[in-house]
């Protein structure tokens, strides 16, 4: 009985030990397939800001404003992109001692590319946006009424004669930039 108790509480310790210590094992055992996951999130990141900063600059080219998250975003990728290519180094620099590896350092390269890569896997799920920009709203255009503007005698003078050349004529063609009207006043 007393065996069965002890064999149980062991057991059930070894359990308990294998769930602390698992993800650390994790760390010697799985560096491989954690260096894997990273290069490929890696990848994907740089890819998708390379579209994103492509429609931004097409939103540019069309004088659209782009939204702050869109910005927002993109610094963060571009922070996290610098980061992930420190990692790579230190991912290059261990390579180098493949045929006598430092466990020590290959742990702690591990573990911090094992925290960076839901980072960056939380940016790319972040990265689909429906639009990066949009219009800017048109300047007010003031308009000047004909109505503010004072007669001149000189072009009185000038519109008077025109009046009279108009009564000999049929047809008038009228030529200058869209929207110039001309507003008589009748005294």
């Amino acid at each position: 009985m007393a065996e069965s108790v002890a064999s149980a509480a062991v057991e059930d310790a070894t359990k308990q030990a294998m769930k602390c210590v698992s993800p650390y094992l994790r760390y010697f055992f799985c560096y491989g397939k954690i260096v894997q996951d990273f290069g490929n999130r890696q990848y994907d990141l740089k890819s998708r800001k390379q579209r994103v900063d492509t429609r931004v600059d097409e939103a540019k080219r069309q004088i659209e404003v782009i939204y702050e998250d869109v910005e927002d975003w993109l610094k963060r990728a571009e922070k996290e992109l610098d980061e992930a290519q420190y990692l790579q180094d230190e991912i290059d620099r261990v390579k180098c001692f493949k045929w006598c590896p430092q466990w020590g350092w290959r742990y702690c390269l591990s573990k911090k590319l094992a925290e960076k890569t839901p980072i960056i896997s939380d940016l790319l799920r972040t990265s689909n946006f429906a639009q990066v920009g949009h219009r800017r709203s048109l300047q007010g255009i003031e308009f000047i009424k004909s109505t503010d503007f004072m007669d001149s005698e000189s072009s009185k003078s000038a519109l008077n004669q025109i009046l009279e050349a108009i009564k000999a004529v049929n047809m008038i063609g009228l030529y200058g930039m869209p929207g110039v009207e001309h507003q008589k006043n009748s005294r």
